[in-house]
C-alpha cells in the first residue's frame, strides 16, 4: 500500500464524500464532524489484488473508499476465499468493527481494482461519536442495516435453490444498466458467494445459454430473456410449465 500526501486532492474528495455519507450528512455540523473523523487520516493507494487488511489482524483503522472498489472476503475451511461484500466508492469499510470491545477484522479486504482509500483511526471515530450524538445514531443505523442484510443473506441461502439465487443475482446486477452484465468476480468466487458448487453454476449458465435466456461467457453476459430469469428467481421454471 503506497501512501499519498494527505494534502492531495484525495483528502478533499474524502472530506466531501464523508459529508455526503448518510451517517454524517444528517448531523447539524457535517463539516465539523468530518474534520473530527479525519484527524490523523491519510490517503492510501492500492493496486489491484493488494490487501487493505487481513482477517484477525488488530483493527486500528477504518476506511472510506474514495476511488475504485474493495472486496471483503473470508477464507473457508476448504481454503477457498468467499467474497462477502463489494465496497464501492463513497462507502465505508470496517467502520462498525471499530466498536468491538477487542477489535479485530472479521474478514479480509482486498482491492478489486486499483483503488484510493482514506484511512482513519479508531480513536478519531470514537471521539467524533462522543462529541456528536447524531453521528453515533448514524453509526447505529449503519450497523442495523448491515445486520439486516446479513440476516437476509442467511434466509436466502436457507430458503431458495441455486437456480433462484443465480437468477436473482444476475437480475440485481443488471439493474437499470440494461441487458448486459459484467460479473465483478470470477465464476468460482460467485459460486462460493451463492453457496453452490462451481459445477452447478457452470451447468445452470450453460443450460440458460442453450435456452436462449443468456448469451456470452466468462464474466461478460447479455440477458436476452429477463422475464424468464425473473420467473426462475421466483421459483417458476418455464421449461417445466410447458
Amino acid at each position: 500500500m503506497r501512501k499519498v500526501k494527505t494534502a492531495s486532492a484525495g483528502m478533499a474528495d474524502a472530506r466531501a464524500m464523508l459529508c455526503a455519507h448518510p451517517a454524517v450528512h444528517t448531523t447539524v455540523h457535517a463539516d465539523a464532524v468530518s474534520d473530527c473523523m479525519l484527524a490523523r487520516a491519510s490517503i492510501r493507494h492500492l493496486e489491484k489484488g493488494e490487501y487493505v487488511f487481513r482477517q484477525d489482524q488488530p483493527a486500528d483503522y477504518w476506511y472510506l473508499v474514495v476511488r475504485g472498489r474493495v472486496d471483503t472476503l473470508r477464507i473457508g475451511i476448504d481454503g477457498e476465499d468467499r467474497i462477502i461484500h463489494h465496497v464501492e466508492a463513497g462507502q465505508l469499510l470496517a467502520a462498525i468493527v471499530m466498536f468491538l470491545p477487542e477489535p479485530r477484522y472479521p474478514v479480509e479486504a482486498r482491492a478489486a481494482v486499483d483503488s484510493t482509500l482514506c484511512r482513519m483511526t479508531r480513536a478519531a471515530l470514537h471521539q467524533s461519536c462522543l462529541d456528536h450524538a447524531p453521528l453515533a445514531v448514524g453509526m447505529l443505523n449503519l450497523a442495523a442495516q448491515t445486520l439486516a442484510l446479513r440476516i437476509d443473506d442467511v434466509d436466502t441461502l436457507a430458503s431458495t435453490t441455486a437456480q433462484q439465487r443465480l437468477a436473482a443475482y444476475l437480475l440485481r446486477l443488471a439493474g437499470t444498466a440494461g441487458a448486459r452484465v459484467e460479473l465483478p468476480i470470477s465464476q468460482r468466487q460467485l459460486a462460493a458467494r451463492l453457496g453452490v458448487r462451481a459445477e452447478t453454476l457452470n451447468r445452470l449458465l450453460a443450460d440458460w445459454h442453450k435456452r436462449g435466456y443468456l448469451e456470452g461467457g466468462g464474466r461478460s453476459w447479455r440477458i436476452n430473456e429477463p422475464g424468464e430469469l425473473d420467473a426462475l428467481a421466483r421459483g417458476v421454471d418455464s421449461a417445466r410449465r410447458e
